[in-house]
């Protein structure tokens, strides 16, 4: 059995997923896709970018932590506008990071609040980076992260991964288009201000299934993806950055209101967000709807109306919830 009929029928039994139904995970998909949120590097929701940026390189390969470190780009590739040529990045190499700051403190308004941009040439060559902050630049709370791509195989070092199998990871879409955060998710952390942020910080996921070298998401789950990613003419591997965008700072957070529902663009929309009890949903059209927690379980099933629906959340404890309806995602944080 080769390999992609390995990963498909782990799908299967892993998510109860039809065989062949690639991109048919939990999360959103690749760009372009229904529900996608990444962010273009020319969106007008930007309104800043890093100033500065520190990077602590680390070796070509994990199992030799000893050898030579990636030496692809320098510091200021992090700085500025992210662009759209794949060699203008800095390479962190296994389990390499990078610190970012900002001219501004990022605050918490509504919706995402920064993106991440990496260098990837396609949809699913994909090297990731959990993602972390600080209101000081000493304590730092890193997102929840979420992998779901099967560890039976290794990704090799050109290998693909499912954007809908993974989540809260940097580097999730191809270059010029930025993994949004939104600190939102992050408001019951101890030890920041969400309405102050002054620092970033990137930590290059070692895709390795290797479980001595491995790492591993917010729920235990070794994170697999393209390993090793040395590159000799280049002097690359590992996460690339490109840069880490400020979104949606000018303007005051706004509240949603039940009844502009239909000058939302989207197809799916859910109200309030963060919730505490009871949540709205609409939907263009009716469709099946399924709600996750953010570790991939399937907590229900429904159907949806087309317009508005109504959602007890109060029988969930607090947390990050995925809903997926009518081939759309949407992340429903409940208090």
């Amino acid at each position: 059995m080769n390999s992609m009929r390995t990963l498909l029928v782990t799908l299967t039994l892993f998510l109860g997923i039809p065989a062949g139904a690639w991109g048919q995970g939990v999360f959103c998909g690749a760009v372009g896709t229904p529900g996608c949120n990444a962010v273009h590097c020319d969106s007008s929701a930007i309104t800043g970018w890093a100033v500065t940026c520190s990077v602590e390189r680390g070796p070509v390969d994990i199992v030799d932590p000893d050898g030579p470190r990636v030496h692809h780009g320098t510091d200021a590739n992090g700085v500025g506008h992210a662009g759209t040529v794949t060699t203008a990045a800095v390479s962190l190499g296994d389990g390499g990071t990078a610190t970012l700051t900002f001219a501004e403190p990022i605050r918490n308004v509504e919706g995402p609040d920064f993106a991440v941009f990496e260098n990837s040439f396609s949809d699913h060559f994909l090297e990731l980076a959990f993602v972390e902050v600080s209101s000081d630049g000493e304590r730092f709370v890193r997102f929840a992260s979420t992998s779901l791509t099967p560890t039976d195989v290794q990704v090799g070092s050109y290998g693909s991964v499912d954007p809908t199998m993974i989540d809260n990871l940097a580097g999730k879409f191809r270059i010029g288009y930025g993994t949004p955060f939104d600190l939102d998710e992050l408001c019951d952390s101890t030890g920041i201000d969400v309405n102050n942020i002054t620092h970033v910080r990137l930590v290059d996921v070692v895709g390795t299934i290797d479980p001595d070298y491995g790492t591993r998401d917010a729920f235990g789950h070794i994170v697999n993806d393209p390993y090793p990613t040395r590159d000799t003419v280049y002097g690359s591997g590992g996460f690339d950055l490109t840069g880490v965008a400020v979104l949606n700072q000018t303007t005051e957070p706004a509240g949603i209101d039940d009844t502009d529902y239909q000058l939302r663009p989207s197809a799916l929309a859910v109200w309030p967000n963060p919730a505490y009890g009871q949540v709205t949903i609409y939907v263009r059209s009716r469709a099946a709807a399924t709600l996750y927690d953010q570790a991939g379980h399937r907590l229900a099933a429904f159907a949806l109306e087309q317009g508005l629906n109504t959602v007890d959340m109060s029988v969930y404890g607090p947390g990050i919830y995925i809903l997926r309806a009518g081939g759309e995602v949407a992340k429903i944080v409940k208090r």
